[in-house]
C-alpha cells in the first residue's frame, strides 16, 4: 500500500450476523489490503475494535468461536432471546403459549428495568474479547459509533476506555443497557448510522470500504403483532440510514445473510463463510479502485 492513498473500513450492525465481518476480514488480509482506519457501529465495532488491538484474523476468529462456544456464553441471557425465536417458528401450540409467555418476561422486565441484560454482565463478556486498553492504543486508528440517548445526535468515540465505548455502540435498547460516557448516555449506533462511512472520512479516510450486514426482509412473515410492527419499522428506518450511509462508500461488501437472525450467534461459521464468499466476489474490483485512486492521488501530487 502506497502512502497516496488511507483506506478505512466501516464495519456495520446486525448483532450476530456481524461474525461475517471475520470471513471478509479474512478474504482482505490474504490479498494484501491494509487498512489505515477502522470504525464500528454496534457488532461491528466489537470485531473491529478486536481487530483494531491485533491486526491478525486468525487469533481474533479463534477468540470469537472460543468465547462463543464456552459455557459462560451458553449461560448469557442470549440464549433465552434465541430459543424465543427458535420456539415461534415452530407450530406447536404449547411450544407457542410458551413462546409468547417468554416474550411477556422478557419485555416485562425491559419495561420495569433499564434492560433485559445487567451492565455488570454485558461488560464482563466484552472483557473476553476485547484488552482493557484505550482506544487510542489500538495498532490501527479505531473509532465506535453510538447514539446519545438524550439529543439523538451521533456520537463517535476514538478516545476513552475501549470495553465501556463499544458496549456503548451495541448497546441495543432493551437487551442491554445504556452506557454513561462523560457527559452522555450512549445507546448502539445503528439507530443513527448503520454502517460509519462518513466518520471514516471525517477522520482522514480517502478510499472507504463498507461491509454491508444489515437485514432486508422482502416478506409479511412474523408481523404477527403491533410489536411484531414496531419492530419492522425500526429496522427500516435503519435500513433507509444504512443505504444513505453506503451510498457514500468507494465499495461494498454485502454477505448474503438475510436468513441468519441477530441472535443466532451459534450459527458463526455460516456467517464466517459468507463473509469469505461476498469478500471474493469483490476483490478484483476492490484492488483495481485503489489503484486507481493511487494513481489519481499520484498525479495530484505531481501538479
Amino acid at each position: 500500500m502506497t502512502p497516496f492513498i488511507k483506506v478505512g473500513l466501516a464495519l456495520g450492525g446486525g448483532g450476530a450476523k456481524g461474525i461475517a465481518h471475520l470471513g471478509v476480514l479474512k478474504v482482505l488480509e490474504e490479498e494484501g489490503i491494509l487498512f489505515h482506519l477502522i470504525a464500528g457501529t454496534s457488532f461491528g465495532s466489537i470485531v473491529g475494535a478486536m481487530y483494531a488491538q491485533n491486526p491478525h484474523v486468525d487469533p481474533v476468529r479463534e477468540r470469537v468461536i472460543k468465547f462463543l462456544g464456552s459455557s459462560r456464553f451458553r449461560r448469557t441471557k442470549i440464549f433465552f432471546i434465541k430459543k424465543h425465536y427458535e420456539q415461534k417458528k415452530t407450530t406447536d401450540f404449547i411450544s407457542s403459549i410458551r413462546s409468547y409467555l417468554q416474550k411477556g418476561i422478557f419485555w416485562g422486565i425491559s419495561l420495569q428495568r433499564t434492560s433485559f441484560i445487567p451492565e455488570t454482565d454485558f461488560l464482563d463478556q466484552l472483557s473476553h474479547l476485547l484488552d482493557e486498553k484505550e482506544i487510542s492504543e489500538t495498532a490501527i486508528p479505531f473509532a465506535a459509533v453510538a447514539t446519545d440517548l438524550i439529543d439523538g445526535e451521533e456520537v463517535v468515540l476514538t478516545k476513552g476506555p475501549m470495553r465501556e465505548s463499544v458496549a456503548a455502540s451495541c448497546a441495543i435498547p432493551g437487551v442491554f443497557p445504556p452506557i454513561k460516557l462523560a457527559n452522555s448516555l450512549l445507546i448502539d449506533g445503528g439507530w443513527v448510522n448503520q454502517i460509519p462511512v462518513e466518520p471514516l472520512r471525517q477522520l482522514g479516510a480517502n478510499f472507504t470500504i463498507a461491509v454491508d450486514i444489515s437485514e432486508e426482509k422482502k416478506s409479511s412473515d412474523g408481523l404477527n403483532s403491533g410489536l411484531d410492527i414496531v419492530l419492522r419499522s425500526g429496522e427500516i428506518t435503519r435500513r433507509a440510514l444504512s443505504k444513505l450511509q453506503i451510498s457514500k462508500a468507494d465499495l461494498v461488501i454485502s454477505p448474503k445473510i438475510d436468513d441468519i437472525h441477530w441472535s443466532d450467534f451459534w450459527r458463526y461459521k455460516e456467517a464466517i463463510q459468507r463473509g469469505e464468499e461476498a469478500a471474493r466476489l469483490k476483490v478484483d474490483e476492490l484492488k483495481q479502485l485503489i489503484l486507481r485512486r493511487q494513481i489519481k492521488n499520484l498525479f495530484k501530487l505531481n501538479v
